[in-house]
This record gives structure tokens, C-alpha cells and sequence, in this order.
């Protein structure tokens, strides 16, 4: 493996709050040496003047498909899309087909991933067999093979005693639970937010209570088990006012996604199916209250929930089109947008963001910081060029994206992935680079 010197970028240190001027090498995927005016002749060089440097992007919520739906997205293109997007760290929601709740499952997600070589794909463990809410996986044997955490992801669990059972077990184990909230008697097979646009539209509309009564209830829990309870794409203002009141009590947490930021339901529509997701796009109301939040430092995680589809999984028909957005190539840009071009974020908190808090949750000690000793793990974006989102260049299979045509700023450009090159200037790096 070759030396590695990149030159001349700012070095985001989001542990630290700073930027900072310096040059990096890397050896053997470590980083070797942080520093001005670093000098190495043999080192492949990266010219890194005007671009922002730091430490790899982490993606709590990704859905691969694999196995058992690999026509809608694979290990192989999940990875690809991952690392041009930015992304050295993925975890892999559980809801495939066989779901991942056994050993053999998660290492098998291991292995392929790691026969890939490109983003470190890590599995996420069922909470329960099937993901059917009843009976309880082996949590210290997920564990063993590589899990990172649990979820039903696509589900909640509906049952109070089970949700409570699990998450006095999963102490044991140390596994962090990333939470799908949605009350299924509330929600009713709904299609999108119960609001004007689904009642003009004729559509069945999911209230906001579906998601807000299963977070205060898996937040009453954590605070009496003292369990990790981290939840994802949250989606209404309520969800962001019981986040604010039991932080500190309980040891939750929650990531938003860059849809929920920048579309609403009344851009559905519009945008017919490719705006169909769970939860659902809310109000504009929903919409500014999770910017505040993010704001305010209550969320503190940035994820994608990029859910892969095949063309006629969405097809014409909202009511029976599948949910979920295929983002992952774009989930940076599509949060410089929503966020740093909006002011309510600077690069150093969207950074901590995307790296240091997901790291942290995970109990990832070498990623999510620039310090030297630690994995090569570096992702650099170009903060200034403007280029226009074109989904048939995605390499991911999954063309189901809304924001076709959108011109974004802020693209990753180089994706290192333990001190080797996987991405180069927007483009997928084949065979061994350096």
C-alpha cells in the first residue's frame, strides 16, 4: 500500500470544533502524520487546495437489499453508491429477505463486504426474529458475528412488554437500538401525511400521533432501563419537543433525513411516487421544527434511510407504490443545502454530524476523528462547485430519487477508505490506486 500526502486542504476536526490548515500522510491506512508544509516524494499526492478534508463520513441508516432482493440494490452497487456519496462507514438495516436475525446472516454481510473492499458495511441485528415484533433474537450471538446495533427497521415493535424485555437484554451487549417509530393501529396502511394535500388527493392519510406515541413510549422505557435508544428519520415537530425533554434524563438520541428537510406534502402532488417514503413528508411546520432541532443541537445524528427500488416497485399507482427514496449518492450535497445554505449549520457541526456522533454511538473508537495513530478513514468534499443531480448516473440501482435536475453544492470528491483510494474526483476508483 502506498503512501498517501494530501496537500493543501482545510482538515476539519469536528471532535474539536476547528478548522484548520494542514497536510496529511497516510501509511499503511493510518494516518501517519498531520501537519504544514508535510513533504514526501514517494507519496501519491492529492492536491486538496480549496477543498475541506476530514474524517470519513458514517451512514446510520442504509438499506442494501441484500439477500433476497438484490434487483433493487446488492452489497456490490449499495457499496459503490456509498462510497461516491462520501460514505467509509454504512450500517445496513435489517429488514432484508431473510432478515438479519442470525449469526450467520450478519457475518455473511461481513464477508461479502469485506471481499468488496470499498465502504465498511456493517449489519444491523433484528430486535426480533422476522422482524415480526413477537419473539426476541439471540442478541449475543449477532453481537459475535459483527452487529452494531438493533432494529426492526420498517416496523416498530408494537409490544410494550417486548420493546421493554429487549432493551434490559441488550444492555448486556452493549448495542445501541436505532428505532423505526410508528404505531400500526394509528397509521392504519396509511399512504402520506394525514393532512389537506391526502384529503384532496383521496389518499389515507398517516397521522403525526403514530410516530409521536411510539417515541414517548420507547423514551419512558430507555429512562427505565437505562438503554441506549437511538431514533431514526425523525419526521414531526412533537418528536423534536419529547427528544428535547427527555435528553439528558435518558440516553436517546436521533438522526433526521435530508427529504424530510427539504420536501414537504404538498410536494407530493408533483412528484407523485418518488415522494413516497416512511414516515411520510410532513408539513412545513414539521419541516422547520427539525431544522431547529438540528439547530439546537437536540438531533445529532445525519442519516440517509436510502431505500433502493426497482422501477416497478413505484410504478404510477401512489397507493400501491413502494415507500422509500434512493439518496445515497446525494445525501451530502442534498444537507449542505438544507442546512449550511440555509445557515442554520456551519461545515464544522455538519461534519460532526456526519462523522463524530454516528462513531460515537457505535462505540467506533479509530473513525470519526482526524488524529494521528487512527484509520485512514477521509473523506474530502468540494465545498464551492455546483453540479446537477442526474439519477441515471446514479451506480446505485436504485433511480427512485425526487430531486432530479436540483443543482447542489458541497460534493464529496475523494473517498478514502483505510488509507486506500476508492473514490477520485466524483468518480469510482477500479483496481488499486494506491
Amino acid at each position: 500500500m502506498r503512501r498517501i500526502l494530501i496537500k493543501k486542504g482545510t482538515l476539519v476536526f469536528p471532535d474539536r470544533g476547528t478548522l484548520a490548515d494542514q497536510d496529511i500522510l497516510i501509511e499503511e491506512g493510518i494516518i501517519a502524520k498531520i501537519g504544514k508544509g508535510l513533504q514526501d516524494p514517494q507519496a501519491y499526492s492529492i492536491n486538496a487546495s480549496s477543498l475541506l478534508v476530514g474524517p470519513g463520513f458514517i451512514n446510520l441508516h442504509v438499506h442494501f437489499r441484500e439477500p433476497g432482493e438484490e434487483k433493487k440494490e446488492d452489497l456490490l452497487s449499495g457499496s459503490r453508491a456509498a462510497v461516491k456519496g462520501g460514505f467509509t462507514s454504512v450500517v445496513c438495516m435489517p429488514n432484508t429477505n431473510p432478515p438479519i436475525d442470525h449469526p450467520v446472516i450478519a457475518q455473511f454481510i461481513a464477508y461479502r463486504s469485506n471481499e468488496i473492499g470499498l465502504s465498511r458495511v456493517f449489519p444491523c441485528g433484528a430486535i426480533t426474529l422476522g422482524c415480526a415484533g413477537k419473539t426476541m433474537s439471540d442478541f449475543g450471538l449477532l453481537k459475535q458475528a459483527g452487529v452494531v446495533a438493533l432494529s426492526d427497521d420498517g416496523r416498530a415493535v408494537q409490544s410494550p412488554r417486548t420493546m421493554y424485555l429487549a432493551m434490559q437484554y441488550a444492555q448486556y451487549f452493549h448495542l445501541p437500538f436505532l428505532l423505526h417509530e410508528e404505531e400500526e393501529g394509528i397509521a392504519a396502511q396509511g399512504h402520506m401525511h394525514a393532512g389537506e394535500t391526502a384529503f384532496l388527493l383521496g389518499y389515507k392519510g398517516i397521522p403525526e400521533a403514530a410516530e409521536d406515541v411510539m417515541i414517548a413510549r420507547d423514551m419512558v422505557l430507555a429512562l427505565y432501563t437505562g438503554a441506549q435508544v437511538h431514533f431514526t428519520h425523525l419526521s414531526t415537530a412533537l418528536s423534536v419537543e419529547l427528544l428535547r425533554l427527555f435528553r439528558g434524563r435518558a440516553s436517546v438520541s436521533a438522526d433526521v433525513t435530508p427529504h424530510h428537510l427539504l420536501l414537504s406534502d404538498e410536494d407530493v402532488p408533483q412528484l407523485g411516487s418518488l415522494a413516497k417514503v416512511k414516515p411520510p413528508l410532513r408539513g412545513k411546520r414539521d419541516r422547520e421544527a427539525l431544522k431547529e432541532g438540528i439547530k439546537e443541537g437536540i438531533i445529532t445524528i445525519l442519516a440517509s434511510d436510502h431505500a433502493p427500488h426497482a422501477e416497478e416497485d413505484k410504478g404510477e399507482n401512489f397507493a400501491e407504490a413502494a415507500f422509500g427514496i434512493s439518496n445515497l449518492e446525494i445525501t451530502v450535497p442534498l444537507y449542505v443545502k438544507a442546512l449550511i445554505e440555509e445557515g442554520v449549520l456551519g461545515w464544522v457541526e455538519l461534519w460532526r454530524c456526519l462523522s463524530t456522533n454516528p462513531a460515537r454511538l457505535l462505540g467506533f473508537s479509530e473513525q470519526g476523528v482526524l488524529e494521528e495513530g487512527k484509520i485512514a478513514d477521509i473523506t474530502i468534499v468540494d465545498p464551492d462547485t455546483e453540479w446537477e443531480v442526474n439519477v441515471g448516473r446514479f451506480v446505485s440501482k436504485g433511480k427512485n430519487c425526487p430531486f432530479e435536475g436540483w443543482s447542489l453544492k458541497g460534493w464529496p470528491v475523494y473517498t478514502i477508505v483505510g488509507g486506500k483510494i476508492v473514490m477520485r474526483e466524483g468518480s469510482l476508483v477500479d483496481g488499486e490506486l494506491c
